[in-house]
């Protein structure tokens, strides 16, 4: 697929104006307003119940994957897990050839990029990974970036992450051919983790995904994705994000929270670093792909990102080192 039927395929959303009346008519209820909240998420208002969630995705995404992300949702509700809940039995459906997931709507505040929300993600993605991986969508691949692949885990994050770079490749000039290398090298060299010991996954686990309902309660929402991998490539993404902007005491914070539940064997705290610098790598090429950085700062970000997961490795094995 050309990056330009990408774009089309998962930017471009139909029939959102008439959405509410499909949604009145299917589960019979009275809608008193919609509110968009992102792209393809609203806030439907109720006038004869609670508010609900509407996921609206790309025509492109298989209406198999959608009831398996509902299926997921269910099978946190049956283990006390706190996440998004699905608002029927019957959530998913078809709407103008766009697949449809209805959730109830959690209110709450969300957490800014602090130590506690950090170490609260800890201790619910340690939680998380001890769920037993049941038969169902959760035997499934999970954990890709959805703005890169529609469904699969990390090798298929790589696989599209390449893709697109390569299909960019005639626009790249002889001035800028290295650093064109260079990117294409580093995807060639990532670490799928596929050997590591594999858990249930949520693709973006980080704080601005948790929702606090109330004083020490937190709900985990937007699970599209989500599916059986490696557990240390969810947490290194988790990792990253506490230490991207140098405050590694909330590094510190993620693994004294993850440690309650889940302690790394040797093999994966020596492929650590691999998670940790995975996805600033897949974010540069897809930035470049898209026209939203140049090729020459996606390959600056290359160093830059050596660098930032160096730091938050050294602290995070530290870390981890002090529960020994």
């Amino acid at each position: 697929m050309s990056i330009n039927e990408f774009r089309e395929r998962m930017y471009t959303r139909w029939g959102i104006e008439s959405l509410p009346s499909h949604l009145e008519s299917l589960y019979g209820i009275r809608i008193a307003q919609a509110t968009k909240l992102d792209l393809g998420i609203f806030r439907i208002d109720r006038h004869d119940g609670p508010s609900w969630l509407a996921r609206l995705f790309p025509k492109a995404m298989p209406l198999e994957q959608i009831q398996g992300d509902a299926e997921i949702l269910s099978y946190l509700e049956q283990h006390n897990y706190p996440a998004e809940r699905c608002a029927l039995p019957d959530s998913v459906f078809m709407h103008e050839e766009q697949p449809v997931l209805i959730t109830d709507f959690v209110a709450g505040t969300k957490p800014k990029g602090s130590a506690k929300a950090f170490y609260f993600a800890g201790i619910l993605l340690g939680r998380l990974h001890t769920l037993p991986l049941a038969s169902g969508a959760m035997s499934r691949k999970g954990g890709a970036w959805h703005h890169l692949a529609v469904q699969g885990g990390p090798r298929e994050e790589i696989e599209a992450a390449q893709s697109f770079v390569l299909s960019s490749e005639q626009n790249v000039s002889i001035e800028e051919r290295s650093h064109y290398e260079t990117l294409l090298n580093e995807l060639r060299q990532l670490d799928d983790l596929h050997d590591m010991p594999q858990a249930l996954i949520h693709p973006d686990f980080v704080p601005s995904n948790m929702i606090k309902v109330e004083v020490g309660n937190w709900a985990v929402i937007d699970w599209s994705g989500a599916g059986r991998g490696p557990r240390i490539f969810s947490l290194g993404f988790l990792l990253w994000a506490a230490g991207l902007r140098g405050d590694l005491q909330c590094v510190d914070a993620v693994v004294t929270g993850y440690r309650k539940y889940i302690n790394l064997d040797i093999d994966e705290l020596k492929r650590l670093a691999k998670a940790i610098g995975f996805r600033p790598l897949i974010w540069d090429c897809w930035a470049f792909s898209m026209g939203r950085k140049t090729l020459i700062e996606a390959a600056q970000g290359v160093s830059l990102t050596r660098e930032i997961t160096k730091a938050i490795t050294d602290r995070s094995m530290q870390a981890f080192k002090n529960f020994t």
